[in-house]
């Protein structure tokens, strides 16, 4: 039997084992927690002044209207920041600063967009913070790190950990549907995200590879079927575990200090669709819809590495500094020159550690077969079972108007450019192999598939 984690016991137990540093965050999950988790917080921080930080959605349970209600009770005012979409960036984010400020008991009521601004608005205000979630779309309502959009590129950076998450079922079975299910996407990923953050451990790159906080999730990648036929259904049980899996695989980025246990190339494939999708004036689709499409890449590429490797003829080359400055241009060339910048500090801080530790490269690929026994990374035949399965999308097109096979080809090409973090497609570009032709070979590939699960 498969049991779904749960956030307090990983606490709990990691605490058991020694590990300091711990959050200290309550968390409540199941149906009509969120008055209790509101009294209970207004009783433990009651000598500070309340505000709540609305994104403007139409959030409603059976008793009502969720902000006007929460208002209402605590008698406070509510900064409301858009009408039911927010972008995460500086601007918005200063604006939060001013309107709530300091040393408040900041209750935010919205997406994860919302969220994400609402945590380093407590940071930068001393203000505690009440995260009231909203959908169980994303892993990221539970960590102390933000996405945010810094000179045009997407950058996850510190925040800090709300002191109470309420993932309150009432509230979570009435967000759309297709809301519920992108979480299940973003649950999908955890996999390919976990194998390169093996990969980067492997080198010395990044944290280190904890398997304790990861385990678990893995381990529960089989229920995901059941937890998407919940979120389609609305139905409070299966959405009360799809919150607990969500946010045990939330802790695991916090606990680590990095997004290695939940992010890879699939987010930053995921990045660059919503950057691009940005310039166009056109709204994203979904994250979890996202980095699921983009998985179904990642993982092809994992295999494009393996049969490189295993041809015996691997050669390790680190790209020269004039070659990576041309990719980087090349990629955001129709962007704002500030977001090529901040792209070209990211990957060349990136290029000069795989020069300096080139050795640690060729070591990896001399004991390749051992590593990749170690891996729990499915297959790409196994991963688009579970994703059909679990009625996710396979295909660009399916995510949306705009969306095609160029725009993905682009986002794949260009991953491994965006950030520091190394990726599978940094060992392909290591290896001689990453080229126009590649990217479009797995991309034509994962389409193929995609038409013949469709």
């Amino acid at each position: 039997m498969i049991t779904i984690p749960d956030p307090a016991a990983l606490l709990a137990t990691l605490r058991a084992d020694g590990h300091a540093g711990l959050p200290d965050v309550d968390v409540r999950i199941g149906e009509s927690v969120l008055d209790s988790a509101i009294n209970d917080s207004s009783e433990r921080f009651a000598s500070i002044a309340p505000v709540i930080l609305s994104d403007g959605g139409p959030y409603r349970t059976p008793a009502g209207p969720v902000v006007e209600r929460l208002a209402n009770h605590l008698g406070c005012q509510v900064v409301q920041l858009g009408s039911g979409v927010v972008r995460a960036d500086e601007e918005t984010v200063e604006r939060a600063v001013g309107q709530v400020g300091a040393n408040r008991l900041l209750v935010s009521v919205g997406s994860g967009t919302l969220t994400d601004i609402a945590k380093v608005t407590a940071q930068r205000t001393g203000s505690r913070h009440v995260a009231v979630q909203t959908a169980c779309s994303i892993n990221g309502f539970i960590a102390d790190r933000s996405v945010l959009v810094v000179a045009g590129a997407k950058r996850t950076v510190q925040s800090r950990w709300p002191d109470v998450l309420v993932a309150d079922t009432d509230i979570l079975t009435a967000a759309p549907w297709q809301l519920n299910l992108a979480g299940v996407g973003d649950l999908s990923t955890v996999p390919n995200a976990v194998a390169e953050w093996q990969l980067a451990a492997r080198l010395g790159h990044g944290p280190p590879y904890m398997p304790a906080v990861v385990d678990d999730i893995l381990a529960a990648n089989p229920v995901l079927p059941a937890l998407a036929r919940a979120a389609r259904d609305a139905e409070p049980t299966g959405i009360a575990d799809l919150a607990r899996l969500l946010a045990a695989s939330g802790l695991s980025m916090g606990i680590v200090g990095s997004t290695a246990p939940a992010s890879g190339t699939e987010h930053a494939v995921s990045h660059l669709l919503e950057m691009a999708r940005s310039r166009q004036g056109r709204a994203a689709a979904a994250h979890g819809m996202q980095v699921t499409v983009a998985t179904r890449l990642a993982v092809r590429v994992w295999q494009l590495v393996d049969s490189t490797i295993r041809s015996a003829d691997a050669k390790i080359r680190v790209p020269d500094e004039t070659t990576g400055r041309d990719a980087v241009a090349r990629a955001f060339a129709e962007f704002e020159p500030q977001t090529a910048e901040e792209c070209l500090t990211a990957y060349s801080a990136k290029r000069n550690w795989l020069l300096a530790h080139q050795s640690a490269v060729e070591a990896l690929v001399s004991d390749w077969d051992a590593f990749a026994r170690s891996l729990r990374l499915p297959s790409p035949e196994q991963f688009d079972e579970i994703s059909r399965a679990s009625g996710l999308p396979t295909r660009g097109q399916d995510l949306g108007e705009g969306y095609d096979d160029d725009l993905l080809f682009w986002a794949l090409r260009n991953s491994h450019l965006l950030r520091e973090r190394i990726s599978i497609v940094d060992l392909a570009d290591l290896l001689g192999v990453w080229s126009d032709d590649a990217a479009w070979s797995v991309v034509a590939d994962a389409a193929n598939a995609g038409m013949t699960d469709g």
